[in-house]
């Protein structure tokens, strides 16, 4: 990560020498910069630290609890079923004239659509 830090950082001086990118911009990239450089020791920090937490005898004495995938597995595609399900039903039940993006933000049922203009296509369609 910190490699990754410097090379964001020689990237944005080099844009800044090119004069591709303005002085203005350059607080916000050098910013990014700071948090790729200090994300290294923050990462390393981290794993040491765990590691230390792992050599704990009450780590060792506690049975690491195992997931029940079968049960995640079902929820995830049950979850997926319903989302697919309630666009498809959202689709389908859109009017012809209004636009999807409208019909999501609910104006055409709140009355900020005309609702006769939307369904003139509609009633132009000759009967059997």
């Amino acid at each position: 990560m910190t490699f990754l830090g410097l090379a964001a950082l020689a990237y944005y001086v080099v844009l800044l020498a090119a004069g591709v990118l303005s002085a203005a911009v350059m607080p916000q990239f050098v910013v990014t910069a700071v948090i790729f450089l200090s994300s290294g020791r923050l990462v390393r920090s981290g794993a040491r630290k765990q590691a230390d937490n792992d050599d704990t005898e009450e780590s060792k004495k506690k049975p690491r609890v195992e997931p029940n995938w079968a049960l995640w597995t079902q929820l995830l595609n049950w979850g997926m079923t319903l989302v697919i399900l309630s666009i498809l039903a959202l689709w389908v039940m859109k009017p012809v004239g209004v636009p999807f993006l409208e019909f999501l933000q609910l104006k055409f049922f709140l009355g900020f659509v005309d609702h006769e203009a939307s369904w003139n296509f509609v009633s132009q369609v000759p009967p059997p």
